[in-house]
């Protein structure tokens, strides 16, 4: 008896098409010398199994399957488990696939030459490949590598991709290489180590900072307005309170000084509640360009009135003049009394004439706010409230 080179199983259509599993077949037959169709046919009958010899049996029904020949059942079964499939939708389906984001280059390409299988492009096969992998490839550096070659075939362009994928993944992981970090220093020829200015809590003498040290310090290049003098701020400065300072030192402190109270009292304006108000207006010596302020129109009793934004005040202002012109006596609001305080940004009283119930028209929205009537010549303020 003949051994036989190869083993056969049974056909599962869970794990492999049948063209895989008559593929596999066809090999052994020719491992072995098995040129007769009729035993080939037995083989075939004799190892697909049970399932696959019932499913046999009622295809070739009322006949029996020794009855046919290899060839037939084996069209026959392709006929059943993968009928040819439209044309147009395999073309669809080949021409919509991108490569996807974890994806290896070699696995898309694999895919895509899956999808042309049954798309029918003959010679043009290798041209439709290379365009796909081309436009599909997503990626812009590889992509643009591509198509600055010329004359590119899809060969050249799958060798030129698979390069560009592997050195970049090259290039991550020398990124990815862990760093030698250093646990101390040298200052004044003793170590530190690392994190004792965090335990000490010594503050830094630039900015009376305690989260870093001096040479770490942003204000290291700041110019004092105490002193005068570089690396340092005046918060920090040791001659801010001694006796001996110069006049001019005194003056730019206690301008700073005053600087940092106008900020700190930021536009505050109160009634009996203690509610604070906060105005835009305010004046400045510097020459910082004033930038176009935000206005909206709405129509305020059946008038258009034009409002500059302030998100930051809680009342809306109009100046008394503004509040004269924009109706006659007869149709004017009336002006009631109020014991609300406004004040300017930079600390200064402003005058109140009353509080004016108004009704605002906007984007089909109606609703009655209050509207503040003051001295001056200022904008019309939209607040919050």
């Amino acid at each position: 008896m003949t051994t036989m080179i190869g083993t056969l199983s049974a056909f599962d259509v869970k794990e492999q098409t049948w063209e895989e599993y008559c593929e596999i077949l066809e090999q052994f037959f020719e491992a072995n010398g098995i040129d007769d169709g009729e035993k080939q046919r037995a083989i075939l009958i004799s190892v697909v199994g049970p399932a696959t010899y019932k499913l046999i049996r009622n295809l070739v029904s009322p006949d029996k399957p020794r009855s046919k020949t290899y060839g037939q059942l084996k069209t026959l079964m392709k006929e059943h488990f993968n009928p040819k499939p439209s044309e147009i939708v395999q073309r669809y389906k080949f021409d919509s696939r991108s490569r996807q984001p974890a994806e290896t280059v070699s696995a898309y390409v694999a895919e895509l030459r899956r999808l042309a299988h049954d798309c029918n492009y003959g010679v043009t096969m290798e041209q439709m490949l290379r365009d796909r992998l081309v436009c599909g490839i997503n990626d812009d550096r590889i992509q643009r590598r591509l198509l600055s070659e010329t004359d590119l075939t899809f060969e050249r362009a799958f060798k030129i991709a698979v390069a560009a994928e592997a050195a970049n993944k090259n290039v991550q992981d020398l990124h990815k290489a862990p760093l030698v970090a250093c646990n101390s220093m040298r200052t004044e020829g003793t170590l530190k180590k690392e994190g004792e200015w965090k335990k000490r809590d010594k503050e830094c003498y630039r900015c009376h900072g305690k989260q870093h040290s001096a040479a770490e310090c942003k204000f290291k290049d700041a110019k004092c307005h105490c002193c005068g003098k570089v690396g340092h701020i005046a918060k920090a400065c040791r001659n801010r309170n001694k006796e001996g300072a110069r006049p001019s030192e005194k003056r730019a402190y206690r301008a700073e000084k005053t600087y940092r109270a106008e900020r700190r009292t930021y536009a505050k304006a109160f009634i009996s509640e203690e509610e604070a108000f906060t105005l835009n207006c305010m004046e400045t010596e510097t020459s910082i360009q004033r930038i176009k302020p935000f206005e909206v129109t709405m129509e305020v009793n059946k008038k258009a009135v034009p409002f500059e934004i302030d998100t930051g005040c809680s009342v809306s202002i109009m100046n008394e003049m503004k509040f004269n012109e924009m109706w006659n006596e007869k149709q004017r609001p009336q002006i009631r009394q109020t014991k609300l305080l406004l004040k300017s940004y930079t600390g200064e009283k402003i005058k109140v004439v009353g509080v004016a119930k108004v009704e605002i028209n906007y984007e089909q929205q109606v609703k009655t706010l209050p509207l503040v009537v003051v001295k001056g010549t200022g904008p019309s303020l939209l607040g919050r409230g």
